[in-house]
């Protein structure tokens, strides 16, 4: 499991900080209304507002090149419908 820092971000309206919390919505006070709750950024003005950490998340799925390409060929294969004789 990936641990991430929080998100930070600057508003420029106001030049504070924002910075996450976890299950709580905080804003900056001001006239942009900076807001983050979660992973969403909102704001009246997005141009306004500078991005101060990023991050990329690269999640591994757990599986090697050949378990996923079996994977590929079992979901490309096609169902038969099979008749059954009825007495």
């Amino acid at each position: 499991m990936l641990k991430m820092e929080p998100i930070k971000v600057r508003c420029r309206a106001c030049n504070k900080e924002v910075r996450a919390r976890a299950g709580k919505s905080v804003c900056c006070g001001c006239s942009n209304m900076t807001t983050i709750k979660g992973d969403v950024i909102s704001a009246v003005d997005l141009s306004q507002v500078i991005m101060l950490n990023t991050y990329s998340v690269k999640e591994e799925s757990g599986l090697s090149n050949e378990q996923l390409e079996w994977q590929k060929a079992r979901s490309r294969r096609k169902i038969t419908k099979m008749d059954f004789e009825i007495r």
